[in-house]
């Protein structure tokens, strides 16, 4: 009886010592929606959300990487995503997503930067009669949408910066 509360005792103090992984060196198991489901279930148990957000947000990102780059539906996008993190750790999918966010927001940011530029050649045109109210709300929204734009890519870059990743040149622009 004393042997086997020995052994108890020496057994639950092995397994308090074993350290878990730390999320950043988790690997990530997504070969299928499925898998990748219960991979992110079992992550809900041992960390807080807000420090899955993050990961999340990643996930998604890759998925809109894939539609950038013309890949037909949905299950596909999903599948291009799950091939991209399946098997590395969560740091690495961290940064392939967060890579991705960044090249999605310099994108938009061209382009919102165009509409800007094309509204406040529109309102200096028609200041003399003056400026209709439509160009001036378009001007405010897109000059709204740019800082947003500017403050998710600012943080984006820290982030990335953060876990050490230098960050990639843009895309250059399809044509």
């Amino acid at each position: 009886m004393l042997r086997s509360l020995f052994g108890v005792i020496i057994l639950s103090c092995l397994g308090g010592c074993a350290k878990p992984k730390e999320l950043p060196e988790t690997i990530v198991r997504a070969s299928t929606a499925g898998e990748l489901a219960a991979f992110r279930a079992e992550l809900t148990a041992q960390f807080a959300p807000e420090r899955l957000e993050l990961l999340d947000i990643a996930l998604k990102e890759l998925q809109l990487d894939a539609m950038n780059r013309n890949v037909p539906t949905a299950e596909a996008r999903e599948q291009d995503m799950l091939n991209a993190v399946n098997g590395k750790t969560v740091q690495e999918a961290l940064v392939r997503g967060w890579q991705a966010r960044r090249h999605r927001l310099l994108r938009e940011i061209a382009f919102m930067s165009g509409q800007v530029e094309h509204n406040l050649k529109l309102q200096q045109q028609t200041a003399a009669a003056g400026t209709p109210e439509s160009v001036l709300t378009h001007l405010h929204n897109a000059q709204d949408i740019l800082a947003r734009l500017q403050r998710d890519l600012t943080a984006s870059e820290h982030h990335l910066a953060e876990w050490g990743s230098a960050l990639e040149p843009p895309e250059p622009p399809k044509g």
